[in-house]
C-alpha cells in the first residue's frame, strides 16, 4: 500500500511534467501565437520540478536516522551507570528512554517507528507518500519536498490557467456544435485539462500540509511531539524564533537551505539536541565516522544524559581516581547554571525546566551504588531505570 501511494505521487509529478512541456509549451503556446513565452516559462516551470524530484528521491532512499552503532556500542560501554527513563508522552529532554519493542535505551527524541520496526532519532511520522520515515537525517528533504511540489503545482496553474480556460471552453463549444476549430487535436486539449485538475488537486492536498509542517518546524517541534500539549513544561529545544529553529533542521542558514541536499553545517548530531541559548559546539569537539557523518564527543553524551562516574575501586591509584572523577568536574563547567550533575549518592535535583526528578531513596542508595561497582560486560550490560 505503502508503495503505491508513492507511485502515484510519482506518476502525477511524471504527468504534470509530460502534459506541461509536451502539451502546453509545445503545442497550445505555439498555436495561440505565444512563442515568445515557450523558453521563460519552461525554464521557471522545470526548475521547480527538478527539485521536487530530486527532493522526493532524497527524501525517499536518504536513512531517515536510525539510531547507529555507536549509540548502542557507548551505552553498552558506560553500562548501569547510564540512567536510562521509562518512554513517555512528554518532554523528556536529556534522558535516554527505554524503547519497548527493541528493548533498548535511545536517545533524547527518539521515537519507535512501528511501520519500519525501528527506532528512528527525532522522529517525525512515517510518510507512505515517500515510503519512509520522516526523522532527524531527511526531515529537511520531506519539507523541501512538500515546498516544492506546491510551487511547481502553483506555477503550473498561475502560467497556464488562461489556456486551461479557452480549452475547456473550445471542447464544450465543439461539443455543442460538433465542428473542431483549432490546432490542438481534441485528445491533446483533454490532457491538458487533466493536468489541472491534477494540479489543482495537488494544491488542495499540499497547502493544509505544508502549513501544518512548517508551522511545527517554526517551534522545533515534530508531528509526534506536537501532541505533548507542553503538559509537563514548555518545549525546552525552542530556540527563541522561527529562523533559529528551523535552522535545528536545515543547519547554519545558507544556500544549502534550498537545495535537496545534507546540511553543511547541522547543529546537532541527533543523539544531542540543543536547547534555547545552549552551543554545542563549545561542549565538545565533533568527529567524523568511516561514512563521514558527523558525531558530538562522547564527552558531550555524558554530560547531556548525566552519566555519573563509577565509584573508584579500592586498588585505584590516585591518578585513576584523578582521571576518573575528571568527567565529572568538565560535566559541572559545562552545565553551569543550567543544569546539575546528578551525585551517585546524593539523590537528584531539579533540572533546568523547573521540574522535580524522584529522589533516590535512602534504602536503594546501596543497591545502586553496588550496581554501579559490579563488572559490566557485552550484551549482559543493564541500565537503570528511574521512575520519573
Amino acid at each position: 500500500t505503502a508503495k503505491a501511494t508513492m507511485c502515484v505521487a510519482l506518476s502525477v509529478l511524471i504527468y504534470e511534467w509530460s502534459a506541461y512541456n509536451i502539451i502546453f509549451l509545445r503545442k497550445i503556446l505555439p498555436a495561440l501565437g505565444k512563442e515568445l513565452m515557450v523558453i521563460p516559462l519552461g525554464i521557471l516551470f522545470n526548475t521547480f520540478w527538478g527539485l521536487s524530484m530530486f527532493s522526493f528521491v532524497k527524501a525517499h532512499i536518504t536513512d531517515p536516522g536510525n539510531v547507529p552503532p555507536r549509540w548502542y556500542e557507548w551505552i553498552d560501554d558506560v553500562g548501569d551507570v547510564l540512567p536510562v527513563a521509562p518512554a513517555r508522552l512528554e518532554w523528556q529532554p536529556g534522558k535516554a528512554t527505554l524503547c519497548k519493542r527493541c528493548e533498548r535505551p535511545r536517545p533524547e527524541r527518539a521515537h519507535h517507528c512501528h511501520v519500519c520496526n525501528r527506532c528512528v532519532m527525532r522522529m517525525d511520522h512515517h510518510c507512505p507518500w515517500i515510503n519512509n520515515c520522516v526523522g532527524f537525517r531527511n526531515h529537511k528533504f520531506f519539507l523541501l519536498v512538500v515546498s516544492y511540489c506546491l510551487l511547481t503545482s502553483v506555477v503550473a496553474l498561475a502560467t497556464s490557467m488562461e489556456e486551461l480556460v479557452s480549452c475547456a471552453q473550445l471542447l464544450v463549444s465543439a461539443a455543442v456544435h460538433r465542428e473542431w476549430k483549432a490546432d490542438v487535436t481534441p485528445a491533446e486539449v483533454v490532457v491538458f485539462l487533466i493536468y489541472g485538475l491534477l494540479a489543482l488537486l495537488f494544491v488542495g492536498l499540499l497547502t493544509p500540509m505544508a502549513m501544518t509542517h512548517t508551522e511545527l518546524a517554526t517551534y522545533n517541534v515534530t508531528t509526534i511531539e506536537g501532541h505533548y500539549n507542553n503538559s509537563n513544561m514548555p518545549n525546552p529545544f525552542d530556540q527563541g524564533t522561527s529562523l533559529d529553529n528551523f535552522a535545528q533542521i536545515f543547519g547554519s542558514f545558507g544556500w544549502d537551505w534550498f537545495l535537496p541536499i545534507s546540511p553543511a553545517k547541522p547543529l546537532s548530531d541527533g543523539i544531542v539536541f540543543p536547547r534555547s541559548g545552549e552551543l554545542l559546539d563549545f561542549v565538545g569537539r565533533r568527529t567524523k565516522d568511516v561514512r563521514g557523518q558527523e558525531w558530538f564527543d562522547e564527552r558531550t553524551w555524558r554530560v547531556r544524559y548525566r552519566v555519573r562516574n563509577r565509584d573508584p575501586s579500592p586498588g585505584q591509584t590516585d591518578v585513576e581516581k584523578q582521571t576518573s572523577s575528571s568527567g565529572a568536574g568538565i560535566s559541572r563547567w559545562l552545565l553551569g547554571s543550567r543544569e546539575v550533575s546528578v551525585p551517585p549518592a546524593k539523590g537528584r535535583r531539579p533540572s533546568n525546566s523547573g521540574t522535580r526528578q524522584a529522589e533516590v531513596l535512602p534504602q536503594a542508595r546501596g543497591r545502586v551504588q553496588a550496581s554501579a561497582a559490579a563488572p559490566t560486560t557485552g550484551a549482559a550490560v543493564t541500565h537503570r531505570v528511574l521512575s520519573i
